[in-house]
């Protein structure tokens, strides 16, 4: 049966009084839930027939795993009208583009540059449909006020000179010389009647925090990011022979090759000389993910390679960071991320920061890999829900589709640890489906 925490309710309750509404709750609050029940009432009160949902490729799959909460007659009824589409692929040719019931913006701060080619596509296809609800944690990133005039102008479009605009706030050109002062740059740099501008946001969103959502559970449930397998033809051929000849790769046993295949996931080969890049999602998602993100964070990984990507992406996005690992000297890092507030992200390894330090300055965990212990993993969840920490607690894992990754998890979570047995028969059940795939195509 479906049970939703008061502050879904209570946002469930705005979209019910809104044909169009803002959904402004932080990460870990549950956003999706109140919307697909939106979509299923609409449906059911046969107010539309489809219903068309733009989010990134990353938790797409979450829209997935939420419907599975609801009865099957209600599952079926979401599936068919439901369509979930990430926003890459949304404004690519023409088969999005026609008129949708009910359309939903997952994290639609995606749409706060107003020049892109999506949020163009999406603000012409709002005025195609009678519904409109956008969701973000991070509406405004950096202070920047002005991310705000496309979300809005999604909400309540309309038609000015051939452009869209917004009902609430008018062209971008009003907004802009309504609130903004530009630089030489004729960039906003600062802003003026705020609170105006704040208590006209307000009038169309729903705000809430993890700290503001008092029947919440002190640690969250794992959030899983589904991340698509970049390598599926060196993944498969490690998996039927333990070796990758072209590039030099043999795993002699079963945990050597283990490891090769955990860290295909990861986007690497190591054959103990040489590294081998290879195509990897997960840093793309990562950083999917930092856009507009504005707390603490903490990443925890398995292997040092995968450690050194996440670094050089921070530093490629000015997100001033530490590591602790087992090549850090300063063992006492941790404490200059505790109190430092401009360091943003600390990196962890698994062996050297899943117990004994506090890292409560932060309120969510991002597993880029997973461990195989399960006893590493709950340690690691308790570095962040220590005595000191004022918030719910957020863990959100990134698992490879269709892989070892996704094994290891499920194991994990039964409180287990994943071991050179449980690699053997997760060997096997593979090929058996993989057979048997082979099979169907070929009958």
């Amino acid at each position: 049966m479906l049970k939703l925490y008061n502050h879904q309710k209570l946002a469930l309750q705005y979209m019910r009084l809104n044909d169009s509404f803002a959904l402004f709750m932080e990460q870990g609050c549950g956003k999706t839930l109140p919307a697909l029940c939106r979509i299923l009432e609409l449906r059911k009160q046969e107010y539309i027939t489809t219903a068309l949902v733009v989010a990134p490729k990353a938790t797409m799959g979450a829209w997935y795993r939420d419907i599975e909460m609801f009865s099957k007659a209600d599952q079926r009824l979401l599936r068919a009208c439901m369509t979930v589409i990430n926003y890459d692929k949304v404004w690519r040719g023409k088969t999005f583009d026609r008129e949708w019931g009910c359309i939903v913006l997952d994290e639609s701060h995606k749409i706060k540059n107003r020049t892109s080619k999506r949020a163009k596509f999406l603000l012409r296809l709002a005025l195609k449909s009678k519904y409109r609800y956008i969701l973000t944690g991070t509406p405004i990133g950096n202070g920047q006020l002005e991310n705000i005039w496309s979300q809005y102008a999604f909400l309540e479009p309309c038609i000015v000179n051939g452009r869209v605009a917004s009902n609430i706030f008018g062209t971008y050109k009003q907004f802009e010389d309504r609130y903004c002062l530009l630089n030489q740059y004729w960039k906003p740099y600062r802003y003026k009647y705020v609170d105006e501008l704040q208590d006209i946001i307000s009038e169309h969103c729903y705000r809430v925090t993890k700290a503001e959502c008092l029947d919440l559970p002190e640690k969250l449930p794992d959030e899983v990011y589904d991340i698509e397998l970049k390598e599926p033809a060196l993944y498969k051929e490690l998996h039927k022979s333990s070796t990758v000849e072209e590039l030099g790769i043999l795993a002699e046993n079963p945990l050597a090759r283990m490891t090769k295949l955990r860290q295909v996931c990861s986007g690497f080969l190591n054959d103990g000389e040489t590294v081998h890049e290879l195509k990897c999602e997960k840093i793309n998602v990562l950083e999917e993910f930092l856009d507009g993100w504005q707390k603490k964070l903490v990443v925890f990984c398995e292997f040092k390679h995968s450690i050194k990507a996440v670094s050089a992406l921070l530093t490629k996005l000015e997100i001033k960071h530490v590591t602790l690992d087992g090549e850090q000297k300063d063992k006492l890092i941790w404490r200059k991320f505790q109190s430092d507030p401009k360091i943003r992200v600390i990196i962890c390894q698994y062996q050297s920061a899943s117990q004994g330090i506090d890292l409560f300055a932060a309120d969510t965990i991002i597993y880029y890999e997973p461990t195989l212990s399960s006893n590493i993993l709950e340690q690691s969840k308790d570095r962040i829900h220590r005595v000191g920490q004022k918030n719910k607690c957020s863990y959100i894992h990134f698992l490879t589709k269709g892989t070892i990754e996704v094994a290891i998890y499920k194991t994990l979570i039964g409180y287990s640890d994943f071991n050179e047995r449980l690699f053997t028969e997760y060997i096997t059940e593979y090929q058996k489906s993989w057979s048997y795939k082979n099979k169907k195509k070929g009958g």
